[in-house]
């Protein structure tokens, strides 16, 4: 089956202290602020062109999204998440990350012949954050093609979000569920622990050496490399076929709400999966 999901198009992170939150992701990151509302609790970024990320504070009695107040969305707790770098950029953002006082961790994912260096570290918050190493001329390329970008000398020179992994108590069910109610693409699972990889494009692809795709990870309760978790109660936005995804969720019978700027349904493990076109 042809998957209808297409891309990655943003997450947002649960945050305690939203202006902390905006300083580490514009000077570390060096992130473009597009909106910073104190009373709404809401800080969105733009990545790239075409993805964002955004961080919510919760605020007692206000939802902060009122459109999606209906699926009691919030913010993703502990989330582990990627971004994508050029191979060569690796030492420049270990002195980076040095320089401005976070501890990091440098993993090979790759092998001995074909290493892939990749190196996690942490924000204020405890979201485990990971830079990932990008071979643009990979044929496994996504529907919209990572560029490299300037950022500020103090900056990490990130330019796309790579993945997101998502922790669920029953691993059974959700291995089933994801393929079947949204129509994700299932491409693997390791061998030594309850971990599913599902490409974010039309067919299930290989990850690793410096594939451009963009992935979202599944795994039950679990300690994953560098010690970080998988997110729960995370509100992630993908680029769709929003109608062909529709279908699938009106079929499953989740709770969504669909109107001209896309799906957004509440998974039953509480994550907030939001379906949109990509333009």
């Amino acid at each position: 089956m042809t998957s209808p999901i297409l891309d990655l198009a943003g997450v947002t992170l649960e945050v305690n202290h939203l202006a902390r939150g905006v300083r580490f992701y514009e000077q570390v990151l060096g992130l473009r602020l597009l909106h910073h509302t104190e009373e709404q609790g809401v800080a969105e970024f733009e990545v790239n062109s075409h993805q964002t990320l955004t961080l919510w504070k919760p605020i007692t009695r206000q939802a902060n999204s009122p459109r999606l107040a209906p699926l009691r969305a919030r913010g993703a707790s502990h989330l582990h998440y990627a971004f994508q770098i050029l191979p060569e950029a690796l030492a420049e953002c270990k002195a980076l990350l040095d320089a401005h006082g976070l501890e990091w961790t440098e993993i090979n994912l790759g092998t001995e012949d074909r290493p892939d260096w990749t190196v996690y570290f942490f924000d204020p918050f405890g979201h485990g954050l990971e830079l990932r190493g990008v071979d643009l001329t990979d044929a496994r390329r996504p529907h919209f093609l990572p560029t490299p970008m300037e950022r500020p000398a103090h900056a990490l020179p990130v330019f796309g979000l790579r993945e997101v992994a998502l922790g669920f108590g029953d691993y059974p069910a959700m291995l089933e569920r994801l393929p079947r109610a949204y129509g994700f693409a299932f491409a693997k699972e390791q061998d030594a622990r309850n971990f599913a990889q599902f490409t974010l494009g039309p067919q299930p692809e290989n990850d690793g050496n410096g594939t451009p795709r963009r992935w979202l990870y599944a795994w039950d309760p679990q300690v994953g490399l560098a010690d970080m978790l998988g997110g729960d109660h995370v509100h992630a936005r993908f680029y769709a076929d929003v109608e062909a995804v529709a279908e699938l969720v009106k079929a499953a019978g989740l709770p969504h709400l669909q109107d001209k700027k896309g799906l957004a349904v509440r998974d039953p493990e509480g994550h907030v999966f939001e379906f949109v076109a990509a333009q």
